[in-house]
């Protein structure tokens, strides 16, 4: 029979290098939820905004099978007007919980089909009091920090409530019929309005932007939530395995390589 030792020792011995591969990462430790959209939106999220009874896959945006990065489903967005004077150029919005956090990240594959970026912006979510979006119709995702109701300094030396913040570390457009990795960061100033906030976009690895010792929001009303918009836009817009935590959470894996959407029809074939 084994002893104590000689079993922990071969336990040991029986733990390869590979196998130390598949055990969890510190940065997964820090997820709060992933969502691959392969279930339905509720009772996560919050789906009222579609109307009453609150659909259990969404209006607009909502669960699709058109493509995916894994699986089959993702969530769809559809804009219908780049102009940002009119209603109809805004879908509804989604909300998601999660735990009181002063370091925000969140991870999402991002893809479009046609798609023209709003004449003022194109939003796709909203934590922590920033938004991620697009600025002037710009292919390059960007921020705008809502500190709430007392003017801070914003980058460009300006007092406000409302600071946008540009691409400042690297240019990568997001072109149509590519699945992007899109990791943000957002850090709470604390105490409120104190500059000692952070934000972050990674595309593909890729640091874009990064801007620090910055107000972030507004602690008194902030509430810890997800938003994700489908507002000024034209095109369609899909977003998948969106995951949530404390800690950098990274790409997992090639999303090109798990891309399911479906091969063009061949056509000039006759039958025999």
């Amino acid at each position: 029979m084994y002893k104590k030792g000689m079993l922990i020792a071969a336990l040991f011995t029986f733990i390869t290098p590979s196998l130390l591969g598949l055990l969890p990462t510190p940065s997964e430790a820090g997820v709060f939820w992933t969502d691959d959209f392969e279930n339905h939106l509720t009772p996560n999220w919050y789906t009222a905004a579609c109307g009453s009874p609150a659909p259990q896959d969404g209006c607009n945006c909502a669960i699709s099978t058109d493509m995916a990065t894994n699986g089959t489903h993702s969530l769809k967005s559809h804009y219908g007007s780049t102009d940002n004077l009119f209603l109809h150029g805004a879908g509804t919005s989604l909300k998601r919980s999660y735990p009181a956090t002063t370091d925000t990240w969140m991870r999402f594959y991002y893809r479009t089909t046609n798609f023209q970026y709003g004449r003022d912006v194109t939003k796709h979510f909203i934590l922590r009091g920033v938004y991620w979006l697009n600025i002037w119709g710009s292919r390059e995702m960007a921020a705008n920090v809502v500190t709430g109701s007392t003017p801070v300094t914003c980058s460009n030396g300006n007092l406000d409530v409302s600071c946008n913040y540009y691409p400042n570390r690297a240019s990568v457009p997001l072109e149509d019929n590519k699945w992007y990795c899109i990791e943000t960061h957002v850090r709470a100033s604390s105490p409120q309005f104190t500059l000692n906030g952070r934000i972050e976009i990674y595309v593909d690895g890729v640091q874009t932007l990064d801007y620090q010792n910055i107000a972030t929001y507004d602690t008194s009303t902030q509430q810890n939530t997800v938003d994700h918009y489908t507002q000024y836009g034209f095109g369609e817009r899909y977003i998948d395995n969106l995951a949530v935590g404390d800690t950098r959470i990274g790409c997992t894996g090639n999303p090109l390589s798990n891309d399911v959407t479906p091969p063009t029809s061949p056509t000039g074939l006759t039958a025999r």
